[in-house]
């Protein structure tokens, strides 16, 4: 059997239609992604894409605030968006036999938000609060400060959440502009997955959607020109948090598979080289890890981790001993093999809900304008070699590249410069 088996159809107005039939399950996860996030703001727009999504909650013509959220309350369902670097998703998990409620609701908060002035100076007092916590939170924080540091002023380099100038300046015009430009039916999917018949999903959708019509003005940004360098942001904090990391590979790359087996080895798990390394062996650390943060065309890679500013250098120094470690010598044949098993175990996983697998066909179809089997998937990971890996961290993990941002209590940077 093929997972996801995705059904895929298209409107006549563009809009894209996948839907999976599971009938062991008694839920059903309806979403809709539209691609509108940090990557398609224009420099004043900063914070919109977040923004747009608190507004759909507010109120249609058609129902309040209120009776948004009571609609799926009361028939026992989760309603919820989120705004990721490229996409925006909103999506709800009902009964199966609520699907009609989850369609029109839904369709309902995204092509019809009423955008009232007194609506968005409200929620632009939440999304401030939003922000003055994540500068308090400097584990999160850190994340975008690294990204921001190594794309030198790309759009994806910016905060999802915009900043409190960008944020204190959208009326109701810049919503309306925003949203004429990108929530159109060519730059949005709905996605259904749990026990419900594929055509009956036509069925309750086209109605709901088939007048949405209009044209998105997508304009990619140039890819960004990714130079090292080390940015020390002094706060007062308990630990010092940093991100050390290079270039990494697009959610498109057929060497992303390779990538991530050495992600996984290098700090994808317990099990993995510097968890054993900084934390269980030598007690630097309580949370260190490595990530990945793939778009469309470009990828950043990096490691993570809270230690004790007194430890700063030597964390530094052991990330960076073993990236090349990996880089000149690659990894052993027993590390390969427990990556790819382990890879294999959590995609799997990762599909055992109806609200995962409507995300990941979404995503799927977003990026590679198809679903991709997992079977595919697990063909490409069986198919990664030594030399593979080599090839991939000779060409991300280069000097050029090493990026280090740091927040903490730090008044003399002990790192100069950074060499594999």
């Amino acid at each position: 059997m093929t997972i996801p088996d995705a059904k895929v159809t298209t409107l006549d107005n563009g809009i894209r239609i996948l839907s999976e039939n599971i009938p062991s399950l008694r839920s059903v996860a309806v979403g809709i992604l539209v691609g509108a996030g940090p990557a398609q703001e224009l420099e004043t727009e900063a914070g919109l894409s977040h923004f747009a999504e608190h507004m759909a909650f507010k109120g249609t013509a058609r129902r309040s605030a209120f009776q948004i959220a009571y609609e799926l309350d009361s028939i026992g369902g989760k309603l919820n968006a989120y705004t990721g670097k490229e996409y925006t998703v909103f999506y709800a998990v009902v009964l199966d036999k609520h699907i009609d409620v989850a369609v029109d609701v839904l369709s309902d908060i995204v092509l019809n938000p009423l955008l009232k002035e007194e609506d968005i100076n409200m929620e632009r007092g939440v999304i401030l609060e939003e922000i003055r916590m994540y500068e308090d939170t400097p584990d999160e924080k850190i994340h975008d400060l690294f990204a921001q540091t190594i794309l030198h002023g790309h759009p994806i380099g910016r905060s999802t959440l915009g900043t409190d100038r960008t944020v204190r300046s959208f009326n109701r015009q810049s919503f309306l502009d925003y949203r004429q430009r990108l929530y159109c039916p060519d730059n949005l999917m709905i996605s259904v997955a749990g026990n419900i018949d594929p055509k009956l999903v036509q069925d309750i959708v086209n109605p709901k959607l088939r007048s949405f019509s209009g044209k998105s003005d997508l304009q990619r940004p140039a890819l960004p020109q990714m130079e090292g360098k080390i940015n020390i942001c002094n706060k007062k904090t308990e630990q010092v948090h940093l991100c050390l990391g290079t270039k990494g590979l697009s959610q498109i790359d057929e060497d992303r598979f390779a990538f991530s087996i050495m992600d996984n080895i290098l700090g994808g798990s317990m099990s993995s080289r510097l968890f054993q390394q900084i934390r269980e062996q030598r007690g630097l650390a309580y949370s260190v890890y490595s990530s990945g943060m793939p778009t469309r065309d470009f990828g950043l890679f990096y490691i993570y981790a809270g230690t004790a500013q007194k430890n700063l250098k030597q964390v530094v120094e052991l990330v960076l001993e073993q990236m090349s470690k990996v880089k000149k010598e690659g990894l052993a044949a027993e590390e390969i093999s427990r990556a790819k098993e382990q890879l294999k175990g959590l995609l799997v996983l990762a599909l055992e809900s109806s609200s995962s697998r409507m995300t990941y066909m979404a995503k799927s179809l977003f990026y590679n304008n198809r679903v991709l089997p997992i079977e595919d998937l697990f063909e490409k990971i069986d198919r990664v070699t030594q030399d593979d890996i080599i090839r991939v961290a000779g060409d991300c993990f280069q000097d050029k590249y090493l990026t280090l941002t740091v927040i903490g209590d730090i008044k003399d940077p002990p790192i100069a410069e950074l060499r594999l």
